[in-house]
């Protein structure tokens, strides 16, 4: 059954969209997910930062943000954005120029060998933006090892929104960590994306395992007992119900994450915990 809490106020029009396309990400969510968080909050916490669609969505609510990913490309691309944000322009627009399958094929290869972190932010995009459904994998050996998507003219490079992206990360404390180390306290709110569980999870070399589930359902109530709001995204599975016994349930509808046919994406139920 799906929830009927009432919605709260809508939001303002985001500055920036997100500029990543992320498996799982949770643009075509976000008012649900809004419903069910408290119009006011202190700092914004996201230890599974990945597209950031909630964070860009709720900026007109963010004084402070603490963004965070244990994927350390992700979050030093954001850092470069925040900081540098016409050199990784100028970088992506040298990559739309020559933007080919051997091309593609070529950076992607060579990437894990760059030093500079501009290079490697703009490369990051490029290969978000132009492989096969936006996907992020890495092997055993953390090496992105995605094909090409099939696109006829993708957009590499769209530098009004990245300008607009890096003004809203000027509120936002960047770090690459677990999301065990982060300390919200009263009235922060903790929103969590994590893998799912029983899906793709090879956003890093190690995966998330169930032990990761049971370890975050942990932090889960350590920050509740601190005093900071939480919400958590996850799959509709015997386990994360059993490990969530005792919180808030909320069953709703969400396109299905990855399938090779764009026609084949139905919805399917996923899950948000809240705090009790």
């Amino acid at each position: 059954m799906m929830s009927e809490q009432p919605s709260f106020p809508s939001l303002d029009l985001p500055r920036a969209q997100p500029f990543l396309k992320w498996a799982g990400g949770k643009r075509a969510i976000v008012p649900e997910i809004v419903r069910h968080l408290p119009t006011e909050f202190r700092d914004y916490y996201e230890p599974f930062c990945g597209g950031g669609a909630v964070f860009f969505a709720l900026d007109s609510r963010i004084q402070a943000a603490h963004l965070s990913d244990s994927n350390p490309e992700l979050m030093l691309t954001y850092r470069m954005l925040q900081k540098d944000t016409g050199a990784v322009i100028a970088e992506l627009e040298r990559h739309a120029q020559h933007h080919a399958r051997a091309y593609y094929l070529k950076i992607r290869e060579e990437g894990h060998t760059y030093q500079d972190p501009v290079r490697i932010a703009a490369r990051f995009i490029y290969l978000n933006r132009t492989c096969y459904n936006g996907l992020y994998r890495v092997n055993s050996q953390d090496r992105f090892n995605v094909p090409i998507g099939r696109y006829t003219n993708p957009t590499i490079c769209d530098a009004d929104n990245l300008l607009a992206v890096a003004e809203v990360l000027k509120k936002a404390r960047l770090r690459v960590q677990s999301f065990e180390q982060i300390q919200p306290t009263i009235n922060d709110l903790v929103y969590c994306d994590p893998p799912y569980d029983a899906t793709f999870s090879g956003y890093t070399g190690q995966g998330f395992t169930e032990s990761d589930q049971r370890a975050l359902r942990d932090a889960c109530q350590r920050w509740q007992d601190a005093g900071a709001h939480i919400l958590l995204s996850n799959s509709d599975t015997d386990l994360i119900r059993k490990l969530y016994q005792g919180f808030r349930i909320v069953p709703i509808e969400a396109p299905r994450r990855i399938n090779c046919r764009g026609g084949k994406r139905e919805k399917v139920v996923e899950l948000l915990i809240c705090g009790a």
